[in-house]
Parts: C-alpha cells; sequence; structure tokens
C-alpha cells in the first residue's frame, strides 16, 4: 500500500491549492500556455496543440470532480470555469474552491456593514469616503485573514482525499499522463522552432 507521503509527492502543484491556481488563470499557474503563445494549428504527430491542451484541462478538471466527490466538506469543493482574460480576447479556464469565493462575499458584506455602523443614517460621500472607508476596510479584511487558514486546511484535506482514495490517486496518475504528453508535444514544437535560423524569443528564456 502507498504511503501517504508518496501519494502526496505525486500531486502536480498545480493541484495543491496555492493562490495561483485558483485566483488566476491556468496559463499563470503553470497549466498549458494561452493559444497567444503556441500556434494552434501547429500539427504535432498527427494533433494539434489545442487538442492537447483540451485534454490537459479535461484531466485537471476530472481530479478537482473526484476530490469534490471525497472531501468532507462542501466548502472545500472546487469550481472551474472558463473566463475571458482581462485585457485579451484570450479565454482561460480557472478553477477556485468554494470557501474562497465564500470569504470574499463576506468580506463584501462586512465591509458594507463596516460603513453603515460608521456613517449610521448618514449616509453620505463625506462620510462613506471619509473616515467610514477604514472602518469598511478593517472589517474587510478581518473577514480575509481567516484564507490562510483555510488554505492550509485544504491543503490538509487534499493530502487526506489523496492517501485513502485509490481512485483520486489513478485521477492524479491520469491528469500526469497527459501533462506528460503535451509536454513532449509542445518540447518537439520548440525544439523545431529553435533550430531556424531566427529562433523565436522563447529559445533563450
Amino acid at each position: 500500500m502507498t504511503g501517504k507521503r508518496t501519494w502526496l509527492a505525486l500531486i502536480p502543484c498545480t493541484l495543491l491549492w496555492s493562490e495561483p491556481l485558483f485566483a488566476q488563470a491556468t496559463d499563470a499557474a503553470g497549466a498549458p500556455p494561452s493559444s497567444a503563445a503556441v500556434d494552434d494549428e501547429v500539427i504535432v504527430r498527427g494533433r494539434k496543440l489545442s487538442d492537447f491542451r483540451a485534454e490537459l484541462h479535461a484531466a485537471m478538471v476530472h481530479v478537482y470532480d473526484v476530490f469534490n466527490e471525497l472531501n468532507s466538506d462542501d466548502i472545500f469543493d472546487v469550481h472551474c470555469q472558463i473566463e475571458d482574460s482581462t485585457g485579451t480576447r484570450m479565454r482561460e479556464q480557472t478553477c477556485r474552491p468554494q470557501f474562497k469565493d465564500d470569504i470574499s462575499s463576506e468580506a463584501a458584506q462586512a465591509w458594507v456593514a463596516g460603513i453603515r455602523d460608521a456613517c449610521g443614517s448618514q449616509l453620505t460621500q463625506d462620510c462613506i469616503f471619509g473616515g467610514a472607508a477604514s472602518q469598511g476596510k478593517s472589517a474587510a479584511l478581518a473577514v480575509e485573514s481567516t484564507e490562510q487558514l483555510m488554505q492550509q486546511r485544504f491543503a490538509l484535506e487534499m493530502a487526506r482525499v489523496v492517501a485513502e482514495h485509490p481512485e483520486m490517486q489513478q485521477a492524479i496518475l491520469d491528469y500526469q499522463a497527459v501533462e506528460r504528453a503535451y509536454d513532449e508535444a509542445l518540447g518537439g514544437r520548440r525544439g523545431r522552432a529553435c533550430d531556424r535560423e531566427d529562433p523565436p524569443p522563447r529559445c533563450t528564456r
């Protein structure tokens, strides 16, 4: 029986949650680069790179779907969706745990409550943007300060689920297999491009 420590080591850095994975798009979290960086029309062994990326995204979502079924509390559930990338025409996959959305909502409510407490019935512009703003911000920050503890709890819950459930272990292994296939395809294209007389800037990185 594989030990907990060994299975925890199998979790890709993009799957054991930290801020980059859930709060940012997958490109920033270590998942496949957007089509702005890689030409979707390039064919690798008869397949487009976009096909590999789609499979990798699907494999990641599957890991989270399995985790959602097995974890001990819905606050740990991870939800993925495709969103528009700010400042670009690209669409990216973003995954966030439920507790992060809950904290964001509670912080906003705390900010409003802080403003109301400070201003009372005098919700004037001077009050809202004066001393009340500081009180509202303090209330919101107090709520947001719980996020670090929730991150730690999430990591422990992920480790527990991986250690105790073979189906979660298999989902991660499947993800890694798809990730290796994508890396090989991307590496092959990168190598061909870098052999040209005018290699792209990424070849010198």
